[in-house]
């Protein structure tokens, strides 16, 4: 029969692997590009690949800095994307 401290320890064992399964989970969540933190950054990677200007606006939405805003609507207006309709006059 078992003691009780042996069925602690494997119960404290078990709730740590727990815990390090769920802070895996988080960080995997966390990694998946739903969860991207947006930047300046990132919008300027999708306008240098030629993304359309559907996907510039949906990007554009995503911000609140209104200085991040700007600089993107000036990128926007000067690649023709003024609506998310149009299309690019840089190519």
């Amino acid at each position: 029969m078992e003691t009780r401290p042996a069925h602690r320890k494997r119960r404290r064992a078990a709730s740590a692997l727990a815990a390090l399964a769920a802070g895996a989970a988080l960080l995997a969540a966390a990694a998946c590009s739903g969860s991207v933190v947006h930047t300046y950054r990132t919008f300027s990677s999708a306008l240098d690949r030629g993304a359309s200007c559907a996907e510039l606006h949906d990007q554009r939405a995503r911000f609140d800095n209104p200085d991040i805003v700007t600089r993107i609507d000036a990128d926007l207006e000067r690649i023709g994307c003024t609506s998310p309709e149009a299309t690019r006059t840089d190519r």
